[in-house]
């Protein structure tokens, strides 16, 4: 049985363009309005739908995913997965453990020597160093014979700090005495002769030096739309798809705002040899791109839907293409392709 990328002629990894590209072949080639014998209608009719289903399945992400899987399911039926047996591990001989530690010998040595230099770090700690007491006979405060002796310290004021290099523990430094902290100097202000320039005078001419600032280039102006205006249809611009129904009349109407296209499609074609109603109404919608290509949504009232891509050939010259990808409650047209005039403001 063949899968759905098969009877559109791509690949499984095809891209949504792509599949919407060999939707539009065989909508072309499938569909009940270019056929004229009944017979051969209906049986367009059905395959149109059965692509439609391919369409629907194929472009939605989840519905892919899934198909992807029943087709992966249906390669393999009787698939079964076999989960190892955990190995016996077997202990270690004498023989193996000798070999082991030829093979890895330096690592082993650098190991130890880690060891050794924690374990000897860890015993050249000696005690803890003691503090020394505090004789004020031999402070350095004590400048003369007839200084007087220093106060005693009371019981609740902080002992001095004990500071002992690691490199030799049996010594030990005793901060007994700080310096005084130094006044802070405060500059006396300068004297203002009648000779010397007024602040004011010094800033005005330091403003005056000073180079003009750089203008500031106003900001661009937004990018009108592309695709914007009131669009037609002229039968002489050029020569009408012979496998489509030639349009008679065609206006598009197309605005922009916060970067969305929106507007309404009107459209007569002449249908000589089918029960179809010649008139298409849809109503278009999407985002405005940047460049000279876009790809908007359309529906209708009778609950038909497609797309429709724009592709601006001049500023004022554009290719019109649109499809349906659901069919309404009534019989109508379901792809059509024109060349549209910008009518031009006077």
């Amino acid at each position: 049985m063949m899968s759905f990328y098969e009877e559109l002629g791509i690949r499984k990894e095809a891209s949504l363009e792509e599949i919407r590209q060999a939707y539009k072949a065989l909508a072309r080639v499938l569909h009940p309005d270019s056929q004229i014998d009944e017979k051969l209608k209906v049986v367009a009719a059905l395959q149109m739908k059965r692509l439609h289903e391919m369409l629907d399945v194929l472009t939605d992400p989840q519905k892919r995913r899934a198909y992807d899987a029943d087709l992966a399911a249906a390669a393999f039926p009787n698939t079964m997965v076999l989960w190892p047996a955990p190995e016996v591990v077997a202990p270690p001989e004498k023989a193996s453990l000798a070999q082991s530690a030829i093979r890895y010998w330096s690592w082993i040595l650098v190991g130890c020597m880690i060891l050794g230099s924690g374990v000897w770090c860890m015993t050249a700690r000696g005690p803890a160093p003691q503090e020394a007491s505090i004789d004020p006979a031999a402070s350095p405060l004590a400048l003369s014979a007839g200084a007087p002796e220093a106060p005693a310290v009371r019981e609740s004021a902080p002992k001095p700090h004990v500071f002992s290099p690691p490199h030799n523990p049996s010594e030990s430094l005793v901060l007994v005495h700080q310096d005084p902290p130094k006044p802070v100097e405060i500059p006396a202000p300068p004297v203002v002769s009648a000779s010397s320039p007024a602040p004011g005078a010094v800033y005005a001419a330091r403003v005056a030096e000073a180079p003009p600032p750089e203008t500031v280039p106003p900001a661009p102006s937004a990018r009108s739309s592309t695709f914007a205006g009131e669009w037609f249809y002229v039968p002489s611009i050029e020569k009408p798809d012979p496998s489509l129904y030639a349009p008679l009349d065609i206006d598009l109407t197309l605005t922009e705002k916060d970067g969305l296209l929106s507007g309404e499609y009107r459209g007569e074609y002449k249908v000589p040899d089918a029960a179809l109603s010649q008139n298409v109404v849809f109503k278009v919608q999407g985002k405005s791109p940047g460049g000279t290509a876009a790809a908007l949504h359309w529906a209708s009232g009778d609950g038909a839907a497609g797309e429709i891509d724009l592709n601006l050939s001049q500023p004022n010259l554009m290719k019109v293409t649109w499809w349906a990808t659901q069919l309404g409650r009534q019989p109508g047209l379901s792809s059509g392709a024109a060349m549209l005039l910008r009518q031009q403001a006077h």
